[in-house]
C-alpha cells in the first residue's frame, strides 16, 4: 500500500464520507427480520421526505403505515425479499423496480426506485450489517413508458396505414363507372372520405373520433349546408368504426348529391342518431321536394355501404318514399 493511501486510511472520517454521498444511503445490521436501520445519510433522507433521527433505531419494515396501499406492500416486500437473498447468498443484490409515492410540498409525488444492498462481512464471514444505496429511478420508468407508448403509437399507425391502402386498392378494382372522368371522380371521393377519417383519428391520437364530426365533415365536402339538418348526442366512436362510418356517410351522400335531396333546390336532409344500449342508431331523411323512384338496379355503392355496414357489426334499412330516401344505420356500440 502507498504512503498516501495509508495516511488516507489513517485520515479520512468514512462516517463523514457515509452522511456527505450524494447517492441516498442506509445501513443496516442484518438482525433479521427487523433489519434495525443504525445509518441514514442525508440524501437518503430527503429523497423519501423525512430526517435521518426519525428512521435510525427503526426496523427498515417498521416505518410503513399501518393500513398500506397494494402498492406500499410490494415496495416493502420488494426490500423484504431484497434483503433475505443477501443474507442468504452473503453477496449484493438488486432490489426489483418498485412505485412509492412520496409527500411534497405540491402533494403526493409518484416515484419509483431500486437500490443495491450489499452484505457487510466479519471477520468469520458472517453478515453483520447491509448498507443499501437507493436509487429514484422515476426519470427511466417515465421515459421507457413513452417510448413504449411510441412503439405502440406508430404500430397502430402502420396497421392502419397498410387497412387504408388495402381499401384503396379494392375500391379501385371494385368501382363502376360510366367512362374513365366518371371513375376518376368516384374514387377521388372515396379516397378524400378516407382521408378524412384518417385526419378525424389523427386529431384524437386514434382514441377514436365524434360522430358529429364525420356527419359535418361529410356533409360539409358536398356543399349546400343550408340544406341539412344534424342532431344527436355527442358520441365518440371508437377507432375501428371511424372509417367505416365516415365512408358510409360518403356514399349517402354522394347519392344524395348525385340523384336525392342534395341535387334538387328544394330539397332537405335531416341526419340524426341517438345511442341504446348495445347500439347507435343514425336516421338519414331526405325530402327531394318532388316525387321519387326507387333505383331499377344495385350498383357497387349499395353493396359497399353493406359491407360497410358488416364493419360496424350492425344494420342498414333503406326505404324509398314518394319523397325520398330513408337510411336506418346502426353500428355496435361497446360495452362500458
Amino acid at each position: 500500500m502507498s504512503d498516501v493511501a495509508t495516511r488516507a486510511d489513517e485520515i479520512i472520517d468514512f462516517r463523514a464520507v457515509f452522511d456527505a454521498s450524494p447517492r441516498p444511503l442506509l445501513l443496516m445490521a442484518a438482525d433479521a427480520p427487523k433489519f434495525t436501520m443504525v445509518a441514514v445519510n442525508a440524501a437518503h433522507a430527503q429523497a423519501f421526505a423525512t430526517t435521518p433521527q426519525a428512521l435510525q433505531g427503526w426496523g427498515v419494515l417498521e416505518v410503513f403505515p399501518a393500513d398500506p396501499s397494494p402498492a406500499v406492500i410490494e415496495f416493502r416486500e420488494a426490500i423484504r425479499a431484497s434483503l433475505t437473498r443477501v443474507m442468504e447468498t452473503r453477496g449484493p443484490d438488486q432490489m426489483e423496480i418498485r412505485p412509492y409515492p412520496v409527500q411534497t410540498p405540491e402533494g403526493l409525488s409518484e416515484r419509483y426506485w431500486t437500490a443495491t444492498n450489499a452484505p457487510v462481512l466479519g471477520p468469520d464471514g458472517a453478515v453483520t450489517h447491509i448498507v443499501s444505496a437507493v436509487q429514484d429511478v422515476t426519470g427511466e420508468v417515465f421515459e421507457r413508458r413513452s417510448e413504449e407508448a411510441r412503439n405502440l403509437l406508430m404500430g397502430e399507425v402502420d396497421h392502419r396505414a397498410r387497412n387504408a391502402l388495402t381499401v384503396v386498392q379494392s375500391l379501385i378494382q371494385l368501382t363502376e363507372a360510366r367512362d374513365l372522368a366518371d371513375f376518376k371522380s368516384i374514387v377521388l371521393g372515396r379516397v378524400e372520405a378516407l382521408s378524412r377519417a384518417q385526419t378525424s383519428l389523427a386529431r384524437r391520437k386514434w382514441e377514436g373520433a365524434h360522430l358529429r364530426d364525420i356527419v359535418a365533415e361529410e356533409l360539409a365536402a358536398m356543399g349546400g349546408t343550408e340544406k341539412h339538418q344534424v342532431a344527436g348526442p355527442n358520441l365518440l366512436l371508437p377507432p375501428e368504426q371511424v372509417q367505416a362510418m365516415s365512408m358510409a356517410l360518403h356514399e349517402l351522400a354522394t347519392n344524395a348529391m348525385k340523384y336525392g335531396a342534395l341535387k334538387a333546390d328544394g330539397g332537405k336532409l335531416s341526419v340524426t342518431w341517438a345511442a341504446g344500449a348495445t347500439a347507435l342508431t343514425l336516421v338519414w331523411e331526405e325530402d327531394c321536394g318532388h316525387p321519387v323512384e326507387a333505383p331499377a338496379g344495385q350498383g357497387f355503392g349499395s353493396r359497399l355501404l353493406e359491407r360497410l355496414t358488416r364493419q360496424l357489426v350492425g344494420e342498414i334499412r333503406r326505404e324509398w318514399r314518394p319523397q325520398g330516401l330513408r337510411v336506418e344505420l346502426t353500428a355496435a356500440t361497446r360495452p362500458t
